[in-house]
C-alpha cells in the first residue's frame, strides 16, 4: 500500500535522474572530445575517470573552478557550454523542491489536487478505518491529521498505511483551510475527543454546507449523541456512535439468528450495562420484540444505569426484567443469575460487556461451560490471540468492539459515492465472519 502511494514521488525522482544522467553525459562527452578549460590545464589529456569527475563537478560548482570551455571541436564546446548551464539548474531545482517540502507539507499539495480522503485522528478506530479503506481502495490519496500531542504516531501511520500526515489541530481554521476539503472525496473525524470532532464538523459546515454529504463524525458518548440528535449539525452530516453501530450489527447478524433457531422465548443476560450493554438492549427492543422473555441486567451500579436507560431510551413491555447490583464475579450474584437462567430458558443469550477484558473473558468462559446451548458473547477492547484459543474451548464468541465497528461501517464510507448512510443501512450490511473464538 505504501509503495502504491509513493509512486508519484518515484516518478519525479526518475524524471530528475534521467535529466541528471543526460547532462552528465553531455559534459563528459565535451571533455572527452578534447575541450579544455581556461582555469585548469590538462583536462583533455586526463583519463576518462578524471573527465567524468569534472563533469559531475559541474552540478555542484558549475564551471566556476574550471573556467570557460576552450579548444577542441566546436560542437564539443557547444555541448560543454550546455552542460555548464544545465547542471546548476538541475541542482537548484532539487534544492528548491526540498525547501518547498519543508515549507509546504506533501499533505497540503495532495489537498490542492483533490479526490483525497481526510481522516482526523490516529487512535484504534482511525487505524481500523484506514485498514478497511486501503482494502477497498489501495490507491486513494489519504491525508491524516494528527494532533501535535501525538506527533510520534505520524511515522507509524505513513509506514503502515501509505498515507500523508499533517500535524495540527483539526479544529483550527488555518489547518482546515489547508486540507483542500471542498475537493475531498470524504472527511472522516475519528479523534478520541467528541468535542474536537463536533467542533471541527461545525466549522467545516459553516464554511461549506455542501460538505455535509461527505462528512462523517464519530461521537463516543452515546448519551450525548442522543441529546444532540435533533440538532441541525446532526442532520447536516453523518454522526455515529461506535457502540451503537456495533450493537446494531451484532444483534442483526448474531443474536437474531439465535432467537430464530431456539424455542421458547429466550432469556438474555447483560453482564455489564454500560454504553455497549445499553445499546444492545435498545437494539433488542427495537428489532427482536417478542423473541425474548426475560432480561437480567448485572452491573456494579445496575440500578443507576437502568435508570439512565429508562430516561434516555425507555424500557418496553413484553418481557420481564431483573436488575442485579453487584460484581458479576461475586458468587452470590452468580447464583442468582444461574437460578434465573435455569428457570427461564435452556438456551440463553449472554452478553458479557464490562470495561475489563480479563473479567469479561473469565465470566464468559464460565458461562460457556455452565450452559452448553447458550450463545455467549464476550466483549474486548482489542483482539487477544490467546483469548481466541481459550474461548474456543469453552464455546464462547469473543468480539472486539472496535473491529466490529470497522466491519459494520457502510460500504458508502469507503467508496467514491455518497458517504451518508442511515443506522438501518449500517445494520443491514452482509454478515461478518464471527466464528467461535474469533475477535
Amino acid at each position: 500500500m505504501a509503495l502504491v502511494d509513493r509512486l508519484p514521488h518515484w516518478r519525479r525522482f526518475r524524471w530528475r535522474g534521467v535529466v541528471f544522467g543526460v547532462v552528465a553525459v553531455v559534459g563528459f562527452v565535451g571533455f572527452a572530445a578534447g575541450v579544455g578549460v581556461s582555469e585548469r590545464a590538462g583536462v583533455p589529456e586526463a583519463g576518462l575517470l578524471a573527465q567524468l569527475y569534472y563533469a559531475l563537478g559541474l552540478f555542484l560548482f558549475g564551471g566556476l573552478d574550471l573556467g570557460t570551455p576552450i579548444g577542441g571541436p566546436a560542437w564539443a564546446r557547444v555541448l560543454l557550454w550546455a552542460a555548464y548551464f544545465a547542471a546548476p539548474l538541475v541542482t537548484a531545482s532539487a534544492v528548491v523542491e526540498a525547501v518547498m517540502r519543508l515549507v509546504q507539507p506533501e499533505a497540503l499539495r495532495i489537498g490542492r489536487a483533490g479526490g483525497h480522503v481526510v481522516v482526523a485522528g490516529c487512535g484504534r478506530l482511525a487505524e481500523l478505518y484506514l485498514e478497511r479503506l486501503r482494502a477497498h481502495d489501495a490507491r486513494v490519496r489519504v491525508v491524516v491529521v494528527v494532533d501535535p500531542a501525538r506527533e510520534a504516531d505520524a511515522d507509524a501511520l505513513r509506514e503502515t498505511f501509505g498515507v500523508h500526515t499533517y500535524v495540527g489541530d483539526v479544529t483550527a481554521l488555518p489547518v482546515l483551510a489547508r486540507l483542500g476539503l471542498p475537493r475531498a472525496r470524504r472527511v472522516v473525524l475519528l479523534t478520541e475527543d467528541d468535542f474536537t470532532n463536533l467542533d471541527a464538523a461545525a466549522k467545516i459546515l459553516e464554511h461549506d454546507r455542501t460538505l455535509g454529504e461527505r462528512l462523517i463524525v464519530h461521537v463516543s458518548d452515546l448519551a450525548f449523541m442522543r441529546t444532540m440528535a435533533p440538532t441541525a449539525l446532526a442532520h447536516a452530516c453523518r454522526v455515529f456512535n461506535g457502540h451503537e453501530i456495533a450493537a446494531t450489527h451484532l444483534v442483526q447478524t448474531q443474536i437474531l439468528d439465535h432467537f430464530r433457531r431456539t424455542e421458547p422465548a429466550d432469556t438474555v443476560v447483560l453482564a455489564g450495562f454500560g454504553r455497549f450493554g445499553q445499546t444492545v438492549l435498545a437494539q433488542l427492543q427495537a428489532r427482536a420484540a417478542g423473541a425474548f422473555a426475560r432480561v437480567v441486567i448485572v452491573d456494579l451500579e445496575a440500578s443507576r444505569e437502568a435508570g439512565v436507560f429508562a430516561r434516555q431510551v425507555g424500557f418496553t413491555g413484553g418481557y420481564d426484567r431483573e436488575v442485579l447490583d453487584g460484581d458479576m464475579l461475586d458468587p452470590q450474584v452468580w447464583a442468582r443469575i444461574e437460578a434465573t437462567v435455569e428457570a427461564g430458558s435452556v438456551e440463553p443469550v449472554i452478553v458479557v460487556g464490562s470495561g475489563v477484558d480479563r473479567a469479561n473473558l473469565r465470566v464468559a468462559m464460565a458461562f460457556g461451560r455452565r450452559f452448553d446451548d447458550a450463545l455467549v458473547l464476550a466483549r474486548s477492547e482489542r483482539r487477544w490471540a490467546f483469548a481466541d484459543a481459550f474461548s474456543a474451548e469453552a464455546g464462547v464468541h469473543t468480539l472486539s468492539v472496535a473491529e466490529l465497528v470497522a466491519r459494520s461501517m457502510p460500504e458508502a464510507w469507503f467508496g467514491g459515492g455518497d458517504a451518508v448512510a442511515t443506522t438501518d443501512e449500517a445494520g443491514a450490511l452482509p454478515k461478518p465472519e464471527l466464528r467461535t473464538g474469533e475477535a
